[in-house]
């Protein structure tokens, strides 16, 4: 694959989080859903995906996120059959309790998934981005310009109708509306996605190339 694996915990994290990002960049992107309870989200799940342009996303049958090592195996098989250079999740300071589980789970996979002794063909994932959905980062590393699809992702949004029911004074729209104009003021466009970065360790026995002679390289 060598492009982006979002990893989330329910149908609509992706279009919250990173919708204009993943249809930024939709060819190379793919994305990996942990639940899907009640069921009838996964058609708004594929519907919203469509509308970015993301194809197949997978959905696994968890209920709810527990880091548990069934899970981390799971998603360390997909990580090793998708190899993707980048992936986005969740935050580890996120105020619902699965998407903190899901950030544990994602972390401990992309280490399994270069495990040599485990994987005859194991992967390392270059870039861990975490993006924000209702829990704002303080001080974002990565700004990415979404001025040209975040009408796909407003139209996204508009496809989740179970979770837009919700809140008939608009919540999810509004808050998405205001925070993309928000991260695009910062970063001196219309409307942006921001995401903080986190340096994925690299000194264990199954890293080949751990050391560097120059940083300049």
């Amino acid at each position: 694959m060598d492009g982006i694996l979002t990893v989330v915990s329910h149908p609509d994290d992706e279009t919250f989080g990173c919708g204009g990002t993943l249809a930024l960049h939709a060819r190379e992107s793919k994305v990996l859903c942990l639940t899907c309870n009640p069921r009838n989200r996964m058609y708004e799940l594929r519907r919203a995906c469509n509308i970015l342009g993301v194809s197949d996303p997978k959905v696994f049958d968890e209920d709810n996120v527990f880091h548990s090592k069934e899970l981390v195996q799971r998603v360390t098989d997909v990580i090793v059959a998708e190899r993707p250079r980048i992936i986005i999740t969740h935050l580890p300071f996120d105020y619902h309790t699965d998407h903190r589980a899901s950030y544990d789970v994602v972390k401990e996979a992309i280490e399994w998934a270069a495990h040599t002794t485990t994987y005859p063909k194991p992967w390392l994932v270059e870039r861990l981005l975490l993006m924000e959905i209702n829990t704002l980062i303080p001080s974002p590393q990565i700004l990415v310009d979404v001025s040209d699809t975040m009408d796909r992702k407003r139209a996204a949004i508009a496809a989740y109708d179970s979770q837009l029911a919700k809140f008939p004074w608009g919540y999810y729209q509004r808050f998405n509306d205001k925070k993309a104009e928000l991260r695009g003021a910062q970063g001196n466009c219309q409307f942006a996605e921001f995401f903080s970065e986190e340096s994925l360790a690299k000194n264990g026995p199954f890293y080949v190339m751990k050391s560097t002679r120059n940083l300049l390289r």
